[in-house]
């Protein structure tokens, strides 16, 4: 049995009421779009069972939109995924060599880029996708709070291997701390010095010089700050993902899990007033539609 044929057998335990396979984007809000985790694993099977259910799926439009309006709309870096679910017998120049169990990655292609951004602006203007969408996705399947210390023994271990996912944490956390009678559980021993952020929202003082568990006692306190907010440079970039990566480092890996479009990483510069001569930087390291 070929992997498709496995996807095919195993794609009637999945669907629901409504004889749907959710939309990847739904099942795994927590997944970055480019993630390696579309390529093994639980996220590849959804992945092949998604695309083997739109083959079976008919291919005029009203049946289409109806099955994208049963589930949240898309990020907006899953556009051109959501283009092929609407039309599924167009053919472009970019798709010959494409494989769509991928997830409809798309190879650069030769494309004029304003096809492509006005293709964007329509679906977001039908609602199919939408800015900043996955946190939603992700609070809505909460049960409560799960706290990070359950599945990671060190915040550091989580701000590294579960970045997206300590972030939409983090906010629904922030929410939580707003509100009347906030009171955090206590901390065990290897997060202890997270403590004070989480309870307080206040991470301060930040050392620059351990990325990761600076990178994760914000997270606690709810609000990221950007390097130039720490009083950073550019020259304080390594280009690193080691586990022992200053502060710069780990808020690219941070900022490559956050932001799933160009209207929230906007936002988030905005808000963190980004000096000019970082702009180069954040282009380079968060490409965003």
């Amino acid at each position: 049995m070929d992997w498709k044929e496995s996807c095919r057998s195993r794609l009637r335990e999945h669907l629901d009421a409504h004889g749907d396979i959710a939309p990847p984007w739904e099942r795994f809000p927590d997944y970055e779009r480019y993630t390696i985790g579309w390529r093994m694993g639980s996220g590849e099977d959804w992945l092949g069972m998604w695309w083997v259910f739109l083959e079976q799926l008919a291919p005029d439009r009203e049946t289409r939109v109806a099955y994208l309006r049963r589930h949240p709309p898309a990020p907006i870096n899953w556009a051109e995924a959501v283009h092929k679910v609407l039309h599924p017998t167009e053919k472009r120049a970019d798709d010959e060599d494409g494989d769509e169990e991928d997830g409809g990655e798309e190879d650069g292609g030769e494309e004029d880029p304003s096809a492509a951004a006005a293709r964007r602006s329509a679906l977001l203007e039908q609602g199919f996708i939408a800015v900043d969408v996955s946190f939603r996705i992700w609070l809505s399947q909460q049960d409560g709070v799960r706290w990070p210390w359950e599945s990671y023994e060190t915040p550091e271990k989580a701000a590294r291997y579960n970045t997206r996912e300590f972030w939409f944490w983090s906010r629904q956390v922030a929410e939580l701390r707003r509100g009347d009678g906030w009171a955090p559980p206590a901390v065990p021993e290897g997060w202890r010095a997270c403590a004070t952020a989480l309870a307080s929202g206040d991470a301060d003082p930040i050392e620059p010089r351990d990325g990761l568990l600076s990178l994760a006692r914000l997270l606690c306190a709810g609000d990221v700050k950007a390097p130039w907010q720490l009083g950073l440079e550019l020259a304080d970039f390594a280009d690193s993902f080691d586990d022992d990566m200053g502060y710069v480092d780990a808020f690219r890996l941070w900022g490559m899990s956050a932001f799933d479009d160009a209207h929230q990483l906007r936002r988030y510069l905005e808000a963190t007033r980004v000096p000019p001569g970082w702009e180069a930087w954040i282009a380079e390291q968060f490409p965003v539609d």
